[in-house]
């Protein structure tokens, strides 16, 4: 490591399936562009911030609860610059959690990151339930990724435009509050996940506007090589650390 602990920044990345995908790319390009940096996280697909989620056989703690922002307190003493990144903010809403519970939760995790004098980034909801999905579609794409939701159609599409509202308007209470939005023009076909050939630009989006209000011009942008690397990371750290548990996680992972 180089540099002081005062020249050093720590990212906080906090989310779910996308941020899983795209991690080891995000962090490759921000590494570039930022030389003493170090990472922690909490992720995973179909994690939540208020609620248990999971895939298959196995769930993860709820974002907010896990000891992820405890350890990022203690960079924040010894002197690192924090930012922090909230994503894939929405699995709660098909856990059928109330949106004021989200929000009580989400407020929570940004009045920390403040109180670490952070830059935090938050990221709207993607998926316009009334515009991105019929009613049909709603119900398929549910019963694969939330086979136990019992949230309807109508409640999905409120909840959705609630939460954007609050994270629009969270982002203009505070000037170290910023909102990336536009990430649906990346989306696949489910509307939920980034599509394979367009996850490296929903990333370079939301990493570069991290670097630019960080005050550091980014070095172009992630490439599709390197995101295919991370989807493959992901992968093998899914099935080895949290599906068979014959790894531990790696470090900075909660």
């Amino acid at each position: 490591m180089q540099g002081s602990e005062q020249d050093q920044s720590l990212f906080v990345l906090l989310g779910a399936s996308n941020l899983a995908r795209g991690y080891s790319a995000l962090t490759r390009h921000i590494s570039k562009n930022i030389s003493a940096v170090e990472f922690l996280n909490a992720l995973g697909p179909g994690r939540g911030y208020c609620a248990r989620g999971g895939l298959l056989n196995f769930t993860y703690s709820p974002i907010g609860e896990c000891s992820v922002m405890k350890i990022a307190k203690v960079y924040a003493e010894r002197g690192f610059k924090i930012t922090v990144l909230l994503t894939d903010i929405g699995n709660d809403i098909m856990y059928g959690v109330p949106e004021s519970s989200l929000i009580e939760s989400l407020d929570a995790l940004i009045e920390k990151s403040l109180q670490m004098n952070a830059e935090v980034f938050l990221t709207s909801i993607h998926v316009d339930v009334s515009k991105d999905m019929g009613k049909t579609s709603f119900k398929l794409f549910k019963s694969i990724f939330y086979p136990n939701s019992p949230v309807t159609f109508d409640q999905a599409d409120s909840a959705v435009k609630k939460l954007n509202h609050y994270l629009a308007e969270k982002s203009l209470k505070n000037e170290r509050v910023h909102l990336v939005s536009g990430l649906g023009a990346f989306c696949g076909l489910d509307k939920i996940h980034y599509g394979l050939f367009k996850s490296h630009l929903a990333w370079s989006r939301v990493a570069n506007a991290m670097l630019l209000e960080l005050g550091v011009t980014p070095a172009g942008n992630l490439g599709l090589a390197s995101m295919a690397v991370s989807l493959c990371k992901n992968l093998n750290r899914l099935i080895t650390s949290d599906m068979l548990r014959v790894i531990k996680k790696p470090k900075g992972f909660f």
